[in-house]
Formats: C-alpha cells, structure tokens, sequence
C-alpha cells in the first residue's frame, strides 16, 4: 500500500509499512516531524488550502458536522462549493459528537454524497469523525452498525479512532468493529508532529484497512 498523508500535516500510514520500522522507542518517545511531500493521501478542511506542489491521490474532505444542541439532530453543511476532484479518490467527512442522528439527518448526508458523486467524483464512502469514549465502544459499535445500514454499497464506511482504544478498550468491543467498517484512522498526531512507532497500537487492530493520522 502506498504511503499517505495529511493536508493539515497529520501523518497517515497503512497498517503494513513498506519501509522497516523504526528502531525500538522509549515509552514516552518525541513526537516525529513529517514531510507531506513523501504522502499522497490528505485532510482537506474548510478554508485550509494545500500546498500546490502536493500529489494527492486520496482526499478527505471536511463536508459537514453534526453538533449536541436541543432538539433534533441536524446536518450542517460547511462547504460552499462543490468542486470537481476527478483525479483523487474522495471520502467525504462529517464531524459529529452526537449518536443520535435520525432518518432526516441521515438522508441530507446521503443526498450530499450523491451531489458530489453527481458532479463528477470519485467517491469512495463516507468517514464518521467522532471521539468515542474507550468505556463506549460497545454503544459505539452499535451506531456504527446503524451507520452501515444507511450508508449503501459500494460506498464503504471509515471512521476515526484514539490511541486509547489500542491501550485500554475492550478487545471484543474493537472485534465488533471488523464487521462493520471498511476503514480506521489512529489519530496519533500531536500538532504538526506524529508519533513515531505505531508498532504497538497496530498490533490490536483487526480492522482491514488501518491508518495512521
């Protein structure tokens, strides 16, 4: 698998490296710097724009989010335009930090990937940004299982995870991910630094597709 990373210069590996891992690391090694020219998978939020001389092959796009306030859940779209990308492949974020979506909110995010597939994108799925608590994982798990059930094929679900999920979540909560998703991303970025040695948090995903950010 191809080396990737971030626009907003948050790292992203595969689960496999090409490259040897780095040497042994203290336990509370220093974050590493990274290049984004050596990647070509990138974060792309609202009002961020990316060095010219970046190839990108995949992106993920900040669409919307889905805040906690009264009343029912509501998508809200943060992106004015609808640019034309046919040359990467798109995933479509939406931030959320609320569980309870409901049908409406789930056919505006639909109907928001359908526009930008309609306009001439490759898109790949849909990723769930949301910071699930370690001791939440099974209700987590429960939502994602929801989220699949909306989302159709072949478009593909990805979501982000913690670091602390690897250290200290149930490891039958994180089995009952596999199922469910088609796509992690371990946030492991401090800043505009990374961690270097994600040797130890790998080693407890089963997730097919595991990334680094």
């Amino acid at each position: 698998m191809k080396r990737l990373a971030l626009a907003t210069l948050a790292l992203l590996t595969a689960c496999q490296r090409e490259q040897p891992a780095p040497a042994e690391t203290p336990a509370k090694a220093t974050a590493a710097k990274v290049d984004p020219h050596g990647f070509d998978a990138f974060y792309v939020w609202p009002g961020v724009r990316p060095a010219a001389d970046l190839k990108a092959h995949t992106l993920y796009l900040l669409d919307g989010e889905v805040r906690r306030r009264p009343g029912p859940a509501r998508f809200t779209r943060l992106r004015a335009g609808l640019p034309r990308l046919p040359d990467a492949e798109l995933w479509l974020v939406v931030r959320i930090d609320r569980l309870d979506l409901g049908e409406r909110t789930w056919a505006t995010i639909l109907a928001d990937m359908e526009r930008w597939q309609a306009a001439g994108n490759h898109v790949q799925g849909l990723q769930i940004d949301f910071d699930a608590a370690t001791q939440g994982l099974d209700r987590y798990a429960a939502f994602l299982a929801d989220a699949r059930a909306h989302v159709p094929r072949p478009w593909r679900l990805s979501i982000t995870g913690l670091m602390d999920w690897s250290a200290n979540g149930d490891p039958a909560a994180l089995a009952r991910l596999k199922p469910v998703i088609d796509e992690v991303v371990v946030q492991t970025y401090q800043g505009r630094s990374t961690i270097p040695d994600t040797t130890p948090i790998s080693a407890r995903w089963r997730i097919s597709r595991c990334r680094f950010a």
